[in-house]
């Protein structure tokens, strides 16, 4: 992971924009937008009535009555179907758009020239410095990797990914994005039940997202690791690196304790993300 600097990142993007965008996005998203500035963005959950996840995506404010919604590749048209349902007289119009995003890793060294007077936006997370390059046109530079090698990056930071760790039957309390996601303190959203009941139990999620990290035989998705004879998780993404495998996976609640785990020889650890 170490050598890789600029990745060309396959996303979809969802323009939403209109007198009544900010109104309408306020009430179908996780998030808190009604204070987004220009330029600035915010992590959010698009849910669908029930509170299970139809999207995982992130808003950000391009003018104050335009917004771009972006999120993994393949789901534009499922989000733009889910917010249509509820653009009932809403002056607001709701399309997908032509982006292209570049993500630049680091900031010891500067980006490529190529990059300079896009529009960008810092990938915020903790154990992560990138920054996000938005571009209409597909840029030729030499030294940008595929959108492949996003899993080598993700993965060990515990990024969680559309279609692998997070489906339409994912509830937001099981993935560990709800703290960066979801405002406790805004107005009502659709799906909003299921995400304020299961943050009040004690007990939490039946299941939550956990990053492995392990050496020898890597892991494959849809493997499933046992502790004690038990059944206690499932691996849903993984990546070799050269001296060691991550992964991201499930671990049932009443695992909770299991921290590590012996696999084919190797000690494996499990980190809740």
């Amino acid at each position: 992971m170490s050598d890789i600097r600029l990745i060309r990142r396959e996303r979809d993007f969802v323009d939403v924009s209109g007198p009544e965008a900010r109104s309408f996005l306020q009430g179908q998203l996780s998030q808190d937008i009604e204070n987004l500035n220009q330029d600035s963005a915010a992590w959010s959950f698009l849910l669908d009535p029930s509170g299970l996840v139809v999207a995982w995506l992130r808003v950000m404010c391009l003018e104050e009555e335009r917004f771009l919604l972006d999120m993994d590749s393949g789901f534009a048209k499922e989000v733009i179907d889910r917010l249509n349902r509820f653009l009932i007289r809403t002056k607001c119009t709701i399309e997908a758009s032509p982006f292209n995003m570049y993500t630049f890793l680091g900031s010891e060294n500067p980006a490529p020239e190529e990059l300079k007077n896009l529009k960008s936006i810092p990938f915020e997370w903790p154990s992560l410095k990138a920054t996000d390059y938005f571009s209409f046109t597909e840029l030729k530079i030499s030294e940008s990797e595929p959108s492949g090698t996003w899993d080598q990056v993700r993965i060990p930071a515990g990024i969680p990914a559309m279609g692998s760790e997070i489906t339409n039957k994912t509830i937001p309390a099981a993935t560990g994005l709800v703290e960066r996601s979801v405002s406790f303190e805004k107005g009502c959203y659709t799906g909003q039940e299921l995400v304020a009941r299961v943050d009040s139990r004690v007990a939490g999620p039946p299941k939550h997202l956990v990053l492995l990290k392990g050496s020898r035989d890597p892991l494959t998705p849809g493997s499933v690791l046992s502790h004690e004879g038990k059944e206690v998780l499932e691996i849903t993404s993984a990546s070799e690196m050269e001296d060691e495998f991550c992964a991201l996976g499930y671990r049932h609640r009443s695992a909770e304790g299991v921290t590590q785990i012996h696999q084919n020889g190797s000690l494996i650890q499990i980190i809740r993300i």
